[in-house]
């Protein structure tokens, strides 16, 4: 049976070989991902069904997984060749297909996951909040996150603030393919946020899930969003910002 899904993520799993390839330099790689998202892709999504008798009452709960973080992940699969390599046990799973625009709202409505992750197992292919908040808004007409009200300042100074810089720096200084990092404040729909935007060379989730480990553990419930320096967001983050960290 053709798999319908495959052929339209042809040109974003291109692109993802080639960003992984590339060590994350390849910026014509990352533009070329960020429009098959914006256009084309579509995403196999496992899920149960809440009462699924009813049509009136009937929920799609949609299944998650930990990375390295111990954090929640939503799970996008590229094909079902990708779904099978996750599902080695063969277990019998109801999925659905949506298209990515549909994906950013559900993860923006959903508070307690850190991001999606496309093609668990194989790829692990990270896209944080920030990621697909930016999306999102331009999905609903905005060209940038600027256009959604969002704000960049320099961090606030205060002990969380300073535990959280000096816990990242150490961090980054043991990770060798960090090769720069900030930490700022965002403020986002009346709400105050830190955001660490990082420079690296390998791909996001070889060095993204211990950063967010090191923020839960210290920004003392403080919310944190991670944004890769390749983000289109990115540059409007660091605009004027001194790095915490430089290679």
């Amino acid at each position: 049976m053709a798999d319908y899904t495959e052929r339209a993520n042809t040109k974003l799993i291109e692109a993802i070989t080639r960003i992984k390839e590339s060590e994350g330099q390849d910026k014509e790689a990352y533009q070329l991902f960020e429009n098959e998202l914006m256009n084309h892709a579509e995403f196999i999504m496992p899920v149960m069904i809440e009462n699924e008798e009813s049509m009136e009452d009937r929920k799609l709960l949609y299944a998650v997984t930990a990375l390295k973080d111990g954090h929640p992940y939503y799970m996008l699969f590229t094909s079902k060749e990708k779904l099978k390599a996750f599902n080695r046990e063969g277990k019998k799973l109801k999925t659905v297909i949506h298209k990515f625009e549909m994906i950013t709202d559900i993860a923006y409505g959903d508070e307690n996951i850190f991001g999606l992750v496309i093609n668990p197992g194989t790829d692990n292919f990270i896209l944080g909040r920030a990621i697909i908040s930016d999306l999102r808004a331009r999905f609903k007409g905005s060209d940038s996150a600027e256009d959604k009200g969002v704000e960049f300042k320099n961090v606030r100074e205060d002990e969380v603030s300073e535990e959280l810089k000096n816990a990242l720096v150490m961090a980054m200084r043991n990770d060798s393919k960090i090769t720069k990092g900030y930490l700022r404040d965002m403020v986002k729909n009346g709400r105050l946020n830190y955001v660490v935007i990082i420079e690296h060379t390998g791909t996001m989730e070889e060095s993204f899930p211990m950063i967010m480990n090191i923020c839960k553990k210290h920004s003392h419930d403080r919310s944190v969003a991670l944004l890769s320096a390749n983000a289109p967001i990115a540059a409007q983050a660091t605009e004027g910002a001194e790095p915490i960290y430089t290679a």
